[in-house]
């Protein structure tokens, strides 16, 4: 699900093409002069999803909750059972079965959908941003219920209350960075990726399913300092105070968790906090309008690059919040 948003967000943040260059209708050819209305350039026609709203939204809300279900009847076994399950998992207790950075990463995932869906309903209803934000962040909202009934119906899973509830967070953070820029302009929620021991050992059956290795992810919210208003000359205003969470040695595969040495003591629940740069902003200020760089700093905001170099420092809830750098911990994950 990870890799098609991605591919989606690549492709719809293409830079629009320029548009046709428009002739003069009345040149006269003796003087060489061209009437000032015929130098207006013709109002461009709207692009096929605009000019069918109906059928475009309908079609995006019908094709994403049927996706959501193929691919979660092929890699989470949705469906291997007819009794629906429903309940609570646990919120981010020591105990509960991935420490809680399932929840997190539950809350990343549909709100970078919710900022990603947007994008396609602004070709949709290019003159009404409002409803373009709202109409993403329901189909968001729409895959995260998806989701959940399908875990409904798999007999390792069940219909989750608190993953709804992270999930829902996820959306309405991102509507409100899509309703109000100061919003925006403040936060980030992004996601770093360093694939795990566990999830690329050969016990490990399926290496597609990169989005449940949650012993290889860290979830960060950012608070950008440049949008507290500091002036373009303060260094400040590149810099982001982050806040994150990640858990190590929950998962089966993990050569540390409980199922590989009988022991509970390697799991880690970790709070990070740290600072990283603003890449957003920094290129937003000083690189070229609609270059490649545009469009990697808005995936920074997302997609945390800066993870493999991390400014600060976690505490491990489970150990009496014992102090470790970065992301590491002492556990034998790393």
């Amino acid at each position: 699900m990870h890799l098609l948003l991605l591919l989606l967000q690549w492709q719809l943040a293409q830079p629009p093409a320029p548009p046709p260059a428009t002739t003069a209708d009345h040149e006269n050819p003796a003087s060489g002069i061209v009437p000032d209305s015929a130098k207006r350039s013709a109002p461009l026609r709207p692009g096929i999803l605009a000019r069918n709203p109906v059928t475009s939204t309908a079609a995006a809300y019908a094709f994403i909750p049927v996706f959501a279900t193929l691919v979660g009847m092929q890699m989470w076994e949705w469906g291997d059972t007819t009794h629906f399950k429903a309940g609570s998992d646990g919120w981010m207790e020591r105990r509960q079965t991935h420490g809680g950075a399932d929840k997190t990463g539950h809350m990343w995932s549909f709100y970078f959908g919710a900022r990603l869906f947007p994008i396609y309903f602004r070709e949709v209803y290019p003159a009404e941003p409002r409803k373009a934000a709202l109409f993403g962040a329901g189909l968001s909202f729409l895959g995260s219920v998806a989701v959940e009934l399908g875990d409904g119906f798999a007999s390792a899973y069940g219909f989750s209350y608190t993953d709804m509830v992270f999930n829902t967070a996820g959306v309405l953070l991102a509507l409100a960075q899509e309703l109000w820029p100061a919003v925006d302009d403040l936060l980030d929620l992004s996601l770093f990726v360093n694939y795990s021991p566990g999830f690329l050992s050969p016990k490990n059956p399926n290496k597609f399913d990169f989005a449940t290795d949650y012993s290889g992810q860290v979830i960060t919210l950012h608070l950008r300092l440049g949008g507290l208003g500091l002036s373009r000359d303060n260094p400040l205003r590149y810099l982001r105070l982050d806040l994150g969470y990640f858990a190590r040695c929950y998962e089966v595969n993990d050569g540390c968790s409980k199922e590989a040495l009988g022991t509970r003591d390697y799991e880690t629940r970790n709070v990070y906090f740290g600072v990283s740069f603003d890449l957003a902003r920094m290129i937003r200020d000083h690189g070229e309008r609609d270059s490649w760089w545009q469009h990697f700093g808005t995936a920074s905001r997302v997609f945390n690059v800066q993870g493999f170099v991390p400014l600060g420092f976690n505490l491990d809830l489970n150990h009496g919040r014992a102090v470790n750098f970065g992301q590491n911990t002492d556990s034998q994950l790393r």
